[in-house]
C-alpha cells in the first residue's frame, strides 16, 4: 500500500513538472513583448547645430505617436510634433522696421511691443526595435529607433496690442524665414514596462539632421534671399508616456 502510494506520488510530481516544463517553454517562445498598438505622449529638448544654431537657440517638442509592437520586439510608428523655442537670432531681423534708436513703430506711430519666437513642425514614421534584458522587467528594452520624414520651421511674432501691417498676411512672409524639407533621426532610449502593467513610459537621447529648403524668395527687412538647400540639426533628450490600446471582446481598454 505504501508503495502504491509513492508510485501515486512520483506520477503526480512528473506530471505537473512536465505541464510546469510546457508553460515555461511556452512563455519562451511567445516572445519578449505583448504585441498590439501603443500611444504615446512625448515631450523633448534639443539644442541647436550647423546652420540652426545661426537662426535659433534652444526649443522643445510635444507630440503624439501611434506604435505597432511585434513580440520579437520591433516596433513601427507614426509620428506629430510641435516645435517652439524662446530664442530667435536671425542677423537683421526686423532691421527695416526699427527707428535709429532701435524701437518698432506701429500703423499708430506708437512703439510695438514685438518678440519674435520659433516654431516647427516635424511628420515623420519610424522603425525600431526594442532589445529585452534579463535583469529587466518583461515588456521593458533598450530601444533602436529610426525616424524619416518633414520637418518645417518658421520665425513666429507676437505682437501685443499694436498692428504692423508688414507682420499682416501677406507682407509677413518677408520676414518669417519658412524652412521645410526632409528629415531623419536616430534615437536611443529605454522603454520601462512596469511587472504590475499600469507604468509604461521611455527616455533616450536623438539627434535630428534636415536638409531644408527655404520657401521665400525674398527677405524683405534684410533685402536677401535665404540660400538653401540648408543642413539644420538637433542633438536633444525626449520622453514619453506609453498608453497601451488592448482591444477586448466588446471594447478597447486604456492601460497607462
Amino acid at each position: 500500500m505504501r508503495a502504491k502510494s509513492i508510485a501515486l506520488m512520483a506520477a503526480l510530481a512528473l506530471l505537473h513538472g512536465t505541464a510546469w516544463s510546457q508553460a515555461a517553454q511556452s512563455d519562451k517562445t511567445a516572445g519578449d513583448f505583448d504585441p498590439g498598438f501603443l500611444a504615446a505622449i512625448h515631450i523633448g529638448g534639443q539644442a541647436p547645430d550647423g546652420p540652426f544654431s545661426e537662426r535659433f537657440g534652444l526649443s522643445n517638442t510635444v507630440g503624439i505617436s501611434v506604435y505597432r509592437l511585434e513580440a520579437a520586439g520591433w516596433r513601427w510608428g507614426v509620428h506629430y510634433r510641435f516645435q517652439t523655442g524662446s530664442e530667435v537670432r536671425e542677423p537683421g531681423l526686423l532691421e527695416n522696421l526699427r527707428d535709429p534708436s532701435g524701437r518698432i513703430i506701429d500703423n499708430e506711430g506708437r512703439i510695438a511691443l514685438v518678440t519674435a519666437q520659433q516654431r516647427g513642425t516635424i511628420l515623420s514614421l519610424s522603425a525600431g526595435r526594442l532589445f529585452p534584458a534579463a535583469f529587466l522587467s518583461k515588456g521593458s528594452g533598450v530601444l533602436l529607433e529610426l525616424f524619416g520624414g518633414f520637418w518645417e520651421h518658421k520665425i513666429h511674432f507676437q505682437n501685443r496690442g499694436n498692428r504692423l501691417t508688414q507682420l499682416d498676411e501677406p507682407h509677413i512672409k518677408g520676414y518669417d524665414r519658412l524652412t521645410g524639407g526632409v528629415m531623419v533621426m536616430p534615437r536611443l532610449g529605454y522603454v520601462h514596462d512596469a511587472s504590475n502593467g499600469l507604468v509604461r513610459f521611455q527616455l533616450g537621447v536623438e539627434a535630428m539632421f534636415g536638409r531644408l529648403q527655404p520657401n521665400r524668395v525674398w527677405n524683405a527687412d534684410t533685402m536677401t534671399a535665404d540660400v538653401g538647400p540648408r543642413n539644420d540639426r538637433t542633438v536633444g533628450v525626449f520622453a514619453a508616456w506609453i498608453l497601451r490600446l488592448k482591444a477586448r471582446s466588446t471594447d478597447v481598454d486604456y492601460y497607462h
